[in-house]
């Protein structure tokens, strides 16, 4: 069955009221922050966003998927049922002693069997004031199995030109849309929290080399901010701004140019976050493979071919082993663009690199300006830990960059080693 959308009218505001430069690493620490970017353990895929509807008031847009609920019935007369609870706090920030507003609502939803194959959509408004950045905390929570799902949402309320005064629909069906990356061509209507008679949208079309290792201290190119090309966007014949993403990059909307504040809107490859094609799979293959292996497979006749030939040495000619190797790897490379994509794919990043050697860190100490990862027990000094310390980015809020060392040196040869015997690290 078709998945459809469901919008649900929270009619009470009562109810649910009641209810860029570098910053310093600093360690704060909350009891499930360990579990962030472990994909196994994420139950629930709720989506969030944020929306300024004025100065006072800020939007946050929920869509749940039912059918990853649990639902249960009082006795076999009764329908099946199911409960939601989305609770949010907000504050200025991860190591913040005071609460500026909190809201919640339960969401019931019936079923005539035990499952659901619809989203439902809905809203919370939140009393933020202008003029600061936000953290939102979201617990969203099955009433039912107890399993629970926490989001951390970044608010720029700073000026009426950062992204969250934008929102961003399909013109067709007026449903939000939640993410700011896709994967194929589309159109998007662009509302404004203002009145406006045109858009600025700057289009960058670039390729990104893939992070360097740990312990390399050469200096990362600035970025250029001059865009490959420029249009504008004023309201068609229906009255809505329109924009049409048919290239991959990303494009970079504005009311102002006089600054970098806006919104931006990332089109990746088809198959987005996930591999996809088997061209896809040879780029991540940079972190564990020499020069001379990595161009031998790059300019091979029969890339796949040549992959599997790889792998296949790399575990000693053990077909069940290389097949083991091969989902893990791609695996962390698909759970890296889904955590940590920014205006690069996430497995090119630094924090995606790690994460794919490495895998998941034990512990994660994050701050508003930082995400301090730990390998190994706490204070334990045969522990490594990375500090990644977050850019300030115009276009995204996820980019981060690794505090390298040359301490790290043999740490990474030792681990890339594990790879090319044949173990998962």
């Amino acid at each position: 069955m078709k998945r459809t959308h469901k919008q649900l009218s929270i009619l009470s505001a009562a109810l649910a009221m009641c209810l860029y430069a570098c910053f310093p690493a600093t360690r704060v620490s909350t009891p499930t922050m360990s579990n962030q970017y472990r994909a196994d353990e994420h139950y629930l895929h709720p989506e969030f966003c944020l929306y300024n509807q004025n100065d006072s008031i800020t939007l946050l847009y929920f869509k749940i998927d039912e059918g990853e609920l649990l639902y249960i019935r009082r006795s076999q007369i009764d329908s099946f049922y199911a409960e939601v609870k989305i609770a949010c706090t907000v504050t200025t920030g991860y190591d913040a002693s005071g609460t500026e507003d909190t809201a919640s609502v339960v969401l019931k939803f019936t079923s005539s069997n035990n499952t659901k194959k619809e989203y439902a959509v809905g809203f919370l408004p939140l009393r933020i004031k202008a003029g600061g950045t936000h953290l939102v905390t979201v617990v969203t929570s099955d009433q039912t199995s107890k399993k629970t799902e926490l989001n951390y949402l970044t608010l720029d309320k700073t000026n009426d030109n950062s992204d969250h005064n934008f929102m961003l629909r399909d013109p067709y069906t007026g449903y939000i849309a939640f993410s700011r990356y896709i994967d194929s061509a589309a159109t998007y209507s662009i509302s404004y929290n203002h009145p406006v008679n045109k858009l600025y949208v700057s289009y960058y079309h670039r390729s990104f080399p893939v992070a360097i290792p740990p312990f390399s201290e050469i200096e990362p190119k600035p970025f250029k901010y001059k865009p490959d090309s420029t249009f504008i966007i004023t309201p068609a014949k229906n009255g809505l701004m329109l924009i049409t993403l048919n290239s991959v990059g990303f494009y970079h909307i504005q009311v102002d140019t006089s600054n970098y504040n806006g919104l931006t809107i990332f089109r990746f490859q088809k198959h987005f976050p996930e591999i996809g094609q088997v061209s896809r799979m040879v780029m991540p293959l940079r972190y564990i493979t020499s020069n001379d292996e990595f161009e031998k497979i790059v300019n091979a006749k029969d890339v796949k071919q040549e992959l599997d030939n790889f792998w296949l040495t790399t575990a000693g000619n053990t077909k069940e082993r290389a097949k083991a190797l091969i989902r893990n790897y791609y695996n962390r490379v698909q759970d890296a663009n889904r955590f940590f994509t920014s205006y690069e794919e996430g497995w090119q990043t630094d924090r995606g690199m790690i994460y794919i050697i490495y895998g998941p860190p034990s512990n994660i100490y994050r701050s508003s300006g930082s995400e301090v990862w730990t390998y190994g027990e706490d204070k334990n000094y045969m522990s490594i830990n990375f500090t990644f310390v977050k850019v300030n980015n115009p276009f995204t809020t996820n980019d981060y960059l690794l505090q390298r060392s040359l301490t790290f040196k043999n740490l990474w040869y030792n681990a890339v080693d594990v790879w090319r015997d044949g173990r998962i690290y």
